[in-house]
């Protein structure tokens, strides 16, 4: 069987998941892995070409899928991907220039995405801070940090290695992350970032193709931990990089493969989320989305 799997380009972690199953070091099953890379947000072309079956697989974004199936899409979802803990995604502001998430009312917030809805969310609803009074503007991650220096913005959005960057920076610190914010409002000490999603034919005309591909997914992962200098080198060989900044971020999310009953009831609770910031028109029981 061959199999087409997209991911997020220029993501260490994303790359380093899939690298051995595109690599053809992952055998099982009698599947042949092809993985190809597309835009980030705010391009929608990961969902797009797994909805069109340009692509079987695709890691997507929770709260992308989520609108995409409610609007009816053909796509399920397998399970949980990336799970961001407590590092790996925070806001940034230059050093001493702010001492708490409520000073950020009025203030000007420069993403990757222009106005980053769960930040918004977070900001309101863990710190008090009025969502009309932000400014949100937008300008890809590895132009933050220096926005930031030069201050055109008072705080910034980073992830990723790009995170790592803002805490090794002597001038900048990070004012909360959103695991912080998040355990703070809900308890709950992740937040599903990822999840995999498959056209809904792939499994309709191969049911008992779940668990086989769980165990390409943990497999593949596995790997990486296994020669994570190995494939950090061949990542910066096509995008370059600081190898120890990569290497760290790398171990920020959470990574099982897994959908249990916790991460539904998590998903749920991001579900009502989305709703609540404009993000999905409505919600509905989460698990309906998911192979079971």
């Amino acid at each position: 069987m061959k199999l087409r799997l997209a991911h997020y380009r220029n993501r260490f972690t994303m790359f380093r998941i899939y690298y051995a199953l595109g690599a053809g070091l992952i055998k099982d099953h009698g599947i042949d892995w092809t993985v190809i890379e597309v835009p980030d947000p705010p391009s929608r072309e990961l969902e797009e070409c797994l909805i069109r079956g340009d692509v079987d697989l695709a890691n997507v974004y929770l709260p992308n899928f989520l609108e995409r199936r409610l609007a009816g899409a053909p796509i399920i979802g397998l399970c949980t991907e990336w799970k961001s803990t407590r590092k790996g995604n925070g806001l940034f502001v230059r050093r001493g220039a702010l001492a708490e998430p409520a000073a950020l009312a009025g203030k000007t917030i420069t993403t990757h995405q222009g106005r980053h809805a769960i930040h918004q969310y977070l900001l309101k609803h863990s710190y008090g801070v009025d969502p009309q009074s932000l400014q949100w503007a937008a300008s890809p991650q590895e132009t933050l940090l220096g926005i930031l220096r030069r201050g055109d913005a008072d705080a910034v959005v980073l992830l990723d290695q790009f995170f790592f960057q803002g805490e090794e920076a002597n001038d900048a610190e990070c004012l909360y992350t959103d695991g912080d914010a998040w355990k703070l409002l809900t308890g709950f000490d992740e937040m599903i970032k990822h999840m995999v999603a498959a056209n809904q034919a792939l499994l309709q005309d191969n049911p008992g193709l779940r668990e086989p591909l769980l165990d390409a997914f943990r497999k593949s992962f596995a790997y990486s931990e296994r020669n994570i200098e190995e494939v950090a080198d061949i990542f910066i060989k096509s995008y370059g990089g600081d190898r120890e900044t990569l290497l760290i971020s790398a171990r920020y999310p959470r990574m099982e493969f897994t959908f249990t009953d916790n991460e539904r009831r998590l998903a749920q609770r991001q579900m009502d989320m989305f709703v609540e910031v404009g993000r999905l028109p409505r919600s509905a029981p989460v698990e309906s989305f998911f192979a079971s």
